[in-house]
């Protein structure tokens, strides 16, 4: 029955993680075209100020629906508000350069891009959220267990 509730609790977060992750995605495309095709701002910059306004609502919407993490402390939501976008400030340089590479290097469209860099950063970001929310989560419950083996990394998602 453990196994199953560990197997069950990991397609949960996936999928709700998918739905809001989709969600986010929108809107990172949406701003990107508003800022870059409506005001023509710089690709970079919009690519920039969409990204801040995505992981804001990613941020929210992981924290409390996708992996359901309590605001017990505002010591704790700074914890997971630092730890959030510091991997996703990883995230977002493999977005610029992905950015960088498709329109500036390959000269493709800055939409055909922008697609394409959100499918491949918002995989990256469900293994980045699930290090915040679940297994930072753990380590400042159990602060004696800093050391965590990297095999438990495959058993985050265990909810007591």
């Amino acid at each position: 029955m453990n196994k199953f509730k560990k197997l069950y609790h990991r397609i949960r977060d996936f999928c709700v993680y998918s739905v809001f992750g989709f969600i986010a995605s929108l809107i990172n495309i949406i701003c990107y075209w508003f800022f870059r095709h409506n005001w023509q701002w710089q690709y970079l910059i919009a690519n920039t100020v969409a990204w801040i306004i995505a992981n804001v609502f990613g941020f929210f919407t992981n924290k409390s629906i996708v992996f359901k993490s309590k605001y017990s402390s505002i010591k704790k939501f700074w914890h997971e508000f630092i730890n959030f976008f510091t991997l996703r400030g990883l995230s977002f340089f493999i977005d610029t350069g992905l950015m960088f590479l498709g329109i500036t290097i390959l000269r493709w469209s800055s939409m055909f891009v922008k697609i394409i860099d959100q499918v491949i950063v918002g995989i990256v970001n469900y293994y980045f959220s699930r290090f915040t929310f679940i297994w930072c989560n753990r380590i400042m419950a159990h602060p004696q267990q800093i050391d965590v083996p990297t095999n438990e990394l495959n058993e985050i998602t265990d909810k007591d």
